[in-house]
């Protein structure tokens, strides 16, 4: 417990430090926060407390990567709104017994644009893309506590800007299998952003955020529900919208004054609650909510299924196939498509056909 102690402790000065030039920022790369597999999106786009033998989990946490993983791959697809494509692969490899690697590769296609001037005449098409490239890193400390880092480089090219950023996250997970609990603490998106987008824009940050969560299985039950509280680094995390009905305009400046939230949704706006009904290995169903996505991207007169998720997962032919849906606005969802399998075994069919 006493080494515990000393691994929580040292995360959070690290993270009091850093956080101090980020509170009340904005940032670029916001891609850098995205779900990126089926499992995440239905559970309403974070989970960092409990892990599979499916590599992708340490790209939100890399205390999550785990022996398991080892020879591992995983794709993943998505559509998104207005028909952005997503694609990420992943792949995990043991070092020794105590160290494993994951490597990760995501991209973002925003499609093509209309390129014109100041007097509207069409001038051609432009593309918009962003790319993630990132190498995990965990340890385990003891039969309980593991510790991880991911290392990545941000790349994006919107027509002629080209810009790129470094980052890291550290993160730590402790899993307690005989009483069915674990906790997880994450930093994410340490960085520094390398070129920016033009010689005299402003240095930008990428997006911080500091994560903690904590998940409990019932006993002789499948219920698995989880709690997960994400920018923790900053109390205010609402966003003003200026096309609000019931927006107040400040009479002397003109300038729409920020929301009054209640305390409660104040609370709510860092809280994701998930909930996985876990039948076997091969069968997994998921639901997540979502306050803040809710909360903002919702319509005031009509929010219907905006904030809620959910998915599925399945084991098909050595294959775990996941589904998951999350929707951003009512009757619009993003939708992900994920596939993972053991490589190992295909190697060693492969060797033994030889033989």
């Amino acid at each position: 417990m006493n080494r515990m102690r000393f691994v929580y402790a040292s995360i959070l000065i690290v993270f009091f430090q850093f956080s101090i030039a980020q509170i009340g920022g904005s940032s670029a790369y916001t891609f850098a926060l995205i779900e990126n597999n089926a499992r995440h999106t239905a559970l309403g786009g974070i989970s960092i407390a409990n892990s599979n033998e499916d590599p992708a989990s340490g790209f939100q946490n890399p205390a999550l990567i785990n022996s398991k993983m080892h020879q591992h791959a995983s794709l993943s697809y998505a559509n998104h709104v207005a028909d952005i494509n997503y694609g990420f692969a992943s792949f995990g490899n043991n070092i020794d017994s105590l160290h494993t690697l994951t490597f990760n590769l995501g991209f973002y296609d925003y499609g093509n644009f209309v390129r014109t001037n100041n007097a509207g005449d069409i001038l051609g098409e432009f593309d918009a893309k962003d790319y993630t490239f990132q190498i995990g890193l965990s340890k385990k400390i003891t039969d309980k506590i593991t510790l991880g880092a991911n290392g990545k480089f941000l790349y994006s090219v919107y027509e002629a800007y080209v810009s790129t950023a470094g980052g890291i996250d550290i993160g730590s997970h402790y899993a307690d299998p005989d009483h069915l609990l674990s906790f997880g603490i994450l930093i994410k998106n340490m960085g520094y952003q390398f070129i920016k987008y033009s010689e005299n824009s402003p240095r930008e940050n990428i997006p911080f955020d500091v994560q903690a969560s904590i998940s409990k299985k019932l006993a002789h039950n499948p219920l698995r529900f989880t709690f997960t509280f994400h920018n923790l680094h900053r109390w205010n995390n609402s966003y003003v919208n200026t096309n609000a009905r019931n927006k107040e305009i400040d009479l002397e400046t003109g300038i729409v004054k920020n929301q009054e939230l209640t305390l409660g949704d104040q609370l709510m706006r860092h809280i994701l609650f998930n909930t996985e009904f876990i039948f076997s290995d091969n069968f997994q169903i998921r639901g997540g909510y979502n306050h803040q996505r809710r909360a903002e991207l919702g319509p005031e007169n009509r929010k219907a299924s905006t904030g809620f998720s959910w998915g599925f997962s399945i084991g098909v032919r050595k294959l775990m196939i996941g589904y998951g849906s999350a929707g951003y606005f009512p009757g619009i969802a993003s939708n992900y498509f994920s596939v993972s399998r053991d490589l190992s075994r295909v190697m060693k069919k492969k060797k033994k056909s030889y033989l």
